[in-house]
């Protein structure tokens, strides 16, 4: 997943985690949440696949875990902190790709 870290912004990040997620199976849900947290940006992905045993492959593959029903997993990002950035903040990323 280390890769994934690269991504400067949601779209190219949601891509590539379809594009890696899909070997494991169909993605019915992807979210994802962006954050600063200590000057950090990261990305907070909630995925859905379409079989149970699929999301197990992925977690067990990824060594990532459950919350609520998904699949979740944060990312730190290898992106600069912008100079304003004064505290922590949250944006939801819009989920209009599916398969």
């Amino acid at each position: 997943m280390t890769e994934l870290r690269q991504h400067s912004n949601v779209a190219s990040l949601k891509s590539a985690l379809h594009q890696l997620c899909s070997e494991f199976g169909r993605v019915t849900r992807l979210d994802i949440l962006t954050a600063m947290h200590e000057g950090t940006k990261q990305a907070i992905c909630f995925l859905r696949m379409e079989r149970p045993e699929q999301e197990q492959q992925l977690m067990k593959t990824l060594g990532v875990g459950r919350f609520g029903g998904e699949v979740v997993f944060v990312l730190n990002l290898n992106v600069p902190a912008a100079s304003e950035d004064a505290g922590p903040s949250s944006q939801w990323a819009d989920s209009n790709m599916y398969d």
